[in-house]
């Protein structure tokens, strides 16, 4: 019977009755008597407890919070939180990454890069955060209180992790031996945090898709849809029409066109591009020869498919933000992001942007120097994880190449400079690797179908067995039974020439 400790007299007399085995204690009288559940150093209150059981693994699951305040904007703050404590304990513990502007505290299972099995199915337990404000996605409001600034931009992320191991300790009666993070979008940037400022508190990190630094990703967006703008008839509402700039065939053909030149570049036709850093695709390719206009585009067309694929550059022609992967999923409208042409898309969150002009180096000073607070939340600067390296913890990071919210492109970067900048007597292979995943939209989805990987697995062997990943199979939906090996960047899936072109194994990686 596992045993829940408290600074409570009434925790106390439990304790002594499990420690004895008394029989008529039941995981689910356990739990519920982890309401009483005090931790010297938190002003933690729980909220409730819960004992799940026939819906997979047990497990108690228990919701609260603590660092409880009034801001300077005369709001109450905490930091909730909810944890899943489950009956089969591996003895591992894993933080549970947010998204968007966090505010929600979400189911604690561990879902990212885990596959079929969340890492609360394999015996984690799991613990979740809202940041330390409550809010909508995109409630931005909380950024007038300086804490509530400062948790969304890591700290929570420690505070939570502390909270959380103490909850864990006391509750089974002895320690995680292993602590794990796992997020993706803003849960991919709280990692990057957890790597680059608290470099001793996880033994293994998986970051995806990470939110680097959305001022300047969000600024790129912004160019390209006003490059878009200028070339859309103005509607009924008296402001561009981006339906109208590409017609649905002329979607089609550069669509067509990019799979005509990148697709075989990794030794097969199947509508996916896995040999990215190869793809030269040249938009001027499709422009209407003289005379004609059927299946071509017009100039102004071919040039704005240029610079929505090309860099981002301030005046001096220096490089804003890097260029997006020309991939399979840009024209995508049914996934739940759509894909990066898709400005004419009511989800795309630069719909209602109707500018014709677009100064560069202004938006750059509006983020870079007017907004000190998202400078203090980009994770795009700090590349030294020497610490992190030599206490021997392990990162992943992997990113899909269909993202339109963030580049793959700025992730690489990242991640090259990351490698050289970490100066350590351990080589970078034996701490790092990053995955791209051809077709996948931001997290998920995309008309490649490649969203389903357990990267969990991999971080665990590596980390508690020492085995360095290599490959990571990777399937999904488009079609059902096609599966694609994942390789450490810089190497990509290359078909063998022989075998089931939907079978991973009949693909190596190369570089």
């Amino acid at each position: 019977m596992k045993t829940l400790l408290s600074a409570t007299a009434s925790a106390l007399l439990l304790m002594v009755q499990f420690a004895y085995g008394a029989s008529d204690q039941s995981t689910d009288a356990t739990c519920k008597a982890a309401r009483a559940l005090e931790l010297p150093g938190f002003d933690m209150k729980v909220a409730g407890t819960e004992y799940v059981s026939g819906k997979g693994p047990s497990y108690c699951l228990v919701n609260g919070s603590f660092e409880h305040r009034t801001g300077a904007d005369g709001k109450p703050y905490a930091i909730g939180f909810s944890i899943a404590l489950p009956d089969d304990w591996s003895g591992r513990f894993l933080v549970q990454g947010g998204g968007g502007l966090n505010g929600v505290v979400k189911p604690p299972i561990g879902d990212v890069a885990a596959g079929a099995n969340t890492a609360l199915a394999r015996g984690f337990a799991v613990i979740s955060h809202d940041s330390g404000h409550r809010g909508e996605v995109w409630d931005g409001s909380f950024k007038a209180d300086q804490l509530a600034t400062l948790n969304f931009a890591g700290w929570s992320v420690e505070k939570v992790a502390a909270l959380g191991k103490a909850i864990v300790s006391n509750y089974y009666g002895t320690s995680a031996h292993h602590s794990y993070f796992a997020g993706c979008s803003t849960g991919g940037r709280e990692a990057m945090t957890s790597a680059q400022r608290f470099p001793l508190l996880f033994d293994g990190i998986i970051a995806g898709a990470p939110a680097i630094r959305t001022g300047r990703s969000n600024m790129s967006l912004a160019q390209k849809n006003v490059a878009m703008n200028r070339i859309s008839p103005v509607g009924t509402d008296g402001v561009p029409d981006r339906s109208a700039a590409f017609s649905d065939a002329d979607r089609k053909l550069v669509l067509s066109g990019i799979l005509n030149a990148c697709d075989k570049l990794d030794g097969i036709e199947d509508g996916m591009i896995a040999n990215a850093s190869a793809c030269k695709f040249d938009p001027s390719s499709l422009i209407c020869a003289s005379g004609t206009s059927k299946d071509c585009l017009r100039p102004e067309q071919a040039k704005v498919v240029a610079e929505i694929f090309s860099p981002t550059l301030d005046a001096s022609g220096r490089t804003a933000y890097p260029a997006f992967p020309y991939d399979s999923g840009i024209m995508s409208t049914t996934d739940a992001i759509p894909g990066l042409m898709r400005f004419d898309d009511k989800r795309n969150r630069q719909f209602a942007n109707h500018a014709i002009t677009f100064d560069v180096d202004d938006a750059i000073e509006k983020v870079d120097v007017d907004d000190p607070q998202q400078r203090l939340i980009n994770v795009d600067q700090w590349t030294d994880l020497s610490s992190f390296a030599s206490k021997g913890s392990k990162i992943i990071f992997f990113h899909g190449m269909s993202d339109p919210w963030f580049s793959a492109n700025d992730t690489i970067d990242f991640f090259s400079r990351m490698k050289k900048a970490t100066k350590t007597n351990i080589p970078a292979d034996d701490w790092a690797r990053l995955y791209l995943v051809p077709g996948m939209s931001h997290c998920r989805g995309g008309p490649g179908g490649l969203e389903k990987f357990d990267m969990l697995t991999k971080l665990v062997d590596w980390v508690e067995n020492g085995k360095t990943p290599q490959s990571v199979d990777a399937g999904g939906a488009a079609p059902a039974d096609r599966t694609r090996p994942l390789c450490p960047y810089p190497s990509y899936a290359h078909y063998k020439g022989e075998g089931d072109a939907n079978n991973a194994a009949s693909f190596e990686c190369r570089r």
